[in-house]
């Protein structure tokens, strides 16, 4: 904390006081019970006086139905007067309305239309209350066993995305890695880096957290989480102020499994499959009185080969070069996390959350790559074999506490969050390079033992408090603050073996480097409701303050600070027929992170090293995007047009430098200058019987670069589609299949090529419906790979690479007191304490 009080100038504190006693004063207004005044109206001035409200609920499990369209008619013609869709808490609101009789009908995909009658709108009562609405699922009779319809896949909100993958059948026995190549919008690369929309630069959260906080990438995240452990998924391509700006594309939050019904109840799921590959997770969930009590326990061992090759050609001169790589791989991955929480319920409005989570996981990987070196094409002039072998052991563990607060008064609300989490990891490499003569069956005396350790220790600290309060009967402020701290620490030792056994430290290629990172940050929205118009604006203010130190350099630690503001915007105009039109601005940044800051030298061979650049500047980007909804009985169609503009980006550059007469590849990365993207996505539901429903997803979009560091510029025109198909077929069968496509993608120095896959999984649920046995086929036809081609002033080079991504896996799933059966529709409100509160118009 002593680089927040030595950097804090006067303003910025008092910035923060004031935000903060604005807050307290907010708190301290209307109490409990107090309820916000009713508008008057001057007599003769309109006709539009009447308001209609109520919550909608699934009859079978009492759990709220969310995004439910609602439809209010005159009961005299069928003339549309009004409509709405309900919020997380399956309740609507309607205002404006004339006097009158009407009736209210209910549409949600998987449900019974149904209509409600006898609604009355007189200038006596205005106000008119339906209390709790009841709707059934639709249900067929097959031989005397009712098949339920399923929760939809895919349910579309205000300014965000929520896939139910519960249900997903293609992911069973993998990671999360595996559940984002089924969701729309989203693509998966190779090392399981995620994209959305084309961009990689999106934030993945877990709960809610930043999985970044501790150092972990997301895709380092994402695969320590079994696919079995997630409930949904929300894909927010522009978050509103309430949210971290972090990530350019938008927002990722993986949902984990959580019960709160009373009594017990847990899940357990087993899975095999082949390349050596078992996993197994366990969740249990007690509720009695006031206490709720949560675990879940999982672990997953694999072993998978892997394969790669590539060529360069580099020019100096009248001098042609040309390097050959092949390389074959075993890598291993042993995992296992743990979780165990509580609930405590002070009374109805008041509930506290304690959690801890434990996360440790082994990861071993045993390369040998060929290496062939030519001055011409025909004669190699250097021949070598490079076996390394990598291992890494990491343990980490966050606790988290919560205190949420509702009130009387409808959406007022207080959240209070803070966690903290602690990561270590161990990485140990043993290089051995054997020389050859001219082919690789006579081996040369010459041989080179190098080796490299290194130790992270990594620790994080965030609190948040975020307050609600409603303005009358149809507008709210919200107001947040939020403080987050870490460093990371990683220290690097390189040695050379001089003779058998005896290894001496290299100083130049040993470092240690900590990065220390403090955000504090202050937001303020406002929304309200005019008509069939929903608005919603905030403002976001962040002071960042960094501390990049490498600490065997002479240099002193570079340090940046910088204050930002983060503006957004969200307009939503509601039409007859169950459609909507929504506009949505918002603006984001994406801050260099300690590995693309270090600068000291990576050596992945002696012919291919890599280093950050301490200078590098955050790049902010402006999000701009048009949305259209229409929901049919059965059909959902989700158009939606975006651009966003990037300046000061952040990209990867490679060159080819001649150092100590070897051609090596150097890669680093620079601010750009500027990108440009645009495009237009479809997303298609379609409920075809009662038993099949299908959704797909069509994105295109063109992505302009401009590259000041190397001068030049890249424009291309890309597309990506998804398919998927749901079959229910009865008797406790079900069965899905799907499918991707990604076109190359144009990159400022090359160009990735096209990635495609499909999936099929069938599953059967036995033992009364208690249980479910699941057979999934990844990657049917063997098509999952890699591959990139890149250039430069003086190279040229090409590379491609796969893992074994075929394989076939059983799983058996157990329901304990029917788990997730009878009560699959949790609340989605904040109940694990974080910041993921669906955004609300309708008041």
């Amino acid at each position: 904390m002593t680089i927040i009080t030595n950097k804090f100038n006067v303003s910025n504190r008092v910035f923060f006081l004031f935000s903060f006693l604005l807050t307290i004063s907010l708190l301290s207004q209307a109490q409990p019970g107090q309820q916000a005044g009713k508008p008057t109206q001057a007599a003769g001035t309109s006709l539009l006086i009447g308001k209609l409200k109520g919550t909608i609920i699934d009859s079978r499990s009492r759990e709220p139905l969310m995004f439910a369209s609602i439809v209010l008619s005159r009961a005299q013609d069928s003339t549309m007067v009004s409509g709405s869709i309900t919020d997380e808490k399956g309740k609507f609101f309607m205002e404006q309305l004339p006097p009158g009789n009407f009736y209210l009908t209910v549409n949600y995909i998987g449900y019974n239309r149904q209509s409600f009658n006898s609604i009355k709108i007189t200038f006596r009562e205005p106000e008119f209350d339906m209390g709790i609405i009841e709707v059934a699922p639709v249900a067929q009779t097959l031989e005397s066993v009712t098949v339920e319809a399923n929760r939809s896949l895919m349910e579309t909100g205000l300014n965000r995305r929520v896939i139910n993958v519960a249900q997903e059948l293609t992911s069973i026995g993998g990671t999360a890695v595996d559940v984002m190549q089924n969701i729309p919008s989203v693509s998966v690369d190779f090392e399981g880096n995620v994209s959305l929309r084309g961009n990689s630069n999106v934030t993945i959260l877990i709960d809610g957290r930043p999985s970044s906080l501790t150092g972990l990438s997301g895709s380092e995240a994402l695969q320590q989480i079994p696919a079995a452990m997630i409930e949904r998924v929300e894909v927010i391509t522009n978050p509103s102020a309430r949210y971290n700006p972090e990530g350019t594309s938008g927002i990722i939050n993986v949902v984990l499994k959580k019960q709160r019904r009373p009594g017990y109840n847990g899940l357990l799921t087993l899975n095999a499959a082949t390349a050596d590959t078992y996993s197994g997770t366990l969740n249990f969930n007690y509720k009695y009185n006031k206490w709720n009590i949560f675990t879940n326990l999982s672990g997953r061992f694999s072993d998978t080969e892997s394969f790669g090759n590539s060529q360069r050609q580099t020019f100096f001169g009248q001098a042609v070069n040309f390097m050959d790589q092949k390389t074959t791989g075993l890598e291993g991955m042993n995992s296992v996390n743990g979780q165990l929480g509580a609930d405590y319920s002070f009374n109805d409005r008041n509930i506290l959350t304690v959690s801890s989570r434990f996360n440790n996981w082994e990861r071993t990987s045993d390369d040998l790559t060929r290496y062939s070196i030519y001055q011409d094409i025909i004669n190699p002039g250097n021949l070598f074999k490079l076996d390394n072998f990598n291992s890494m052991m990491s343990n980490s563990f966050t606790h988290q506490l919560n205190y949420k607060r509702t009130y009387a008064q409808r959406v007022r609300e207080f959240n209070a969050d803070i966690n903290f989490s602690h990561r270590t990891m161990d990485r140990r490499e043993n290089f051995l390079q054997q020389f050859y003569e001219n082919n690789f069956d006579t081996p040369k005396d010459q041989l080179l033992r190098e080796r490299s350790m290194m130790d992270n220790n990594n620790w994080s600290f965030s609190s948040q408090l975020d307050y609600v309060h409603p303005l009358g009967e149809a507008s709210k402020i919200e107001t947040g603050f939020r403080l987050q701290t870490r460093q990371i620490d990683s220290d690097f030792l390189f040695e050379n073996e001089i003779n058998t056994g005896n290894w001496m430290n290299n100083a130049s290629r040993s470092n240690r480097f900590i990065y220390d990172e403090q955000v504090l940050a202050a937001y303020g929205m406002y929304a309200t409701k005019l008509g069939k118009f929903s608005l919603q604006a905030g403002l976001r203010a962040e002071q960042t303050l960094t501390s990049a130190d490498l600490q065997n350099d002479i240099e002193p630690a570079n340090e940046n600070d910088y204050l930002s503001f983060f503006p957004t915007l969200h307009l939503r105009r509601n039409f007859e027929g169950n459609r909507a039109l929504q506009i949505s601005y918002t603006r984001r940044i994406n801050r260099p992170d300690n590995r693309s800051l270090n600068p000291f030298v990576r050596y992945n061979s002696e012919y291919d090293v890599s280093f950050g650049n301490p200078n590098l500047k955050p790049e902010y980007i402006d999000s701009y995007e048009v949305g259209y909804t229409h929901f049919w009985k059965s059909t959902t169609l989700n158009p939606s047009l975006f651009y966003r503009q990037t300046d000061g980006m952040i990209s990867w550059y490679r060159y080819v430098d001649n150092i100590g007469g070897k051609d090596v590849t150097v890669s680093t990365q620079a601010n750009i200058n500027r990108g440009t993207s645009y495009g237009a996505e479809l997303i298609f539901t379609q409920r075809i019987t009662s038993w099949w429903n299908m959704n797909s997803t069509f994105s295109y979009f063109r992505t302009m670069i401009e590259g000041a560091q190397m001068a030049r510029e890249a424009d291309s025109y890309s597309w990506s589609g998804r398919f998927v198909s749901n079959m229910n077929l009865g008797k406790g069968w079900n069965v899905q299949v799907n499918a991707f496509y990604r076109s190359p993608v144009v990159m400022l120095q090359g160009e990735m090529a096209a990635m495609y896959s499909a999936n099929a999984g069938v599953q059967k649920n036995i033992l009364g419906n208690s249980g479910t046995l699941s057979l999934n086929i990844s990657d049917i036809f063997n098509t999952m790979r890699f591959g990139m081609y890149n250039y430069g002033d003086n190279f040229n080079m090409s590379m491609e690479r796969w893992r074994t991504s075929r394989m076939i896996s059983l799983g058996f799933t157990y329901r304990i007191n029917e788990f997730e059966r009878r009560n699959n529709r949790r609340d989605r409100g904040n109940d694990n304490g974080d910041s993921m509160d669906f955004d609300r118009f309708d008041m």
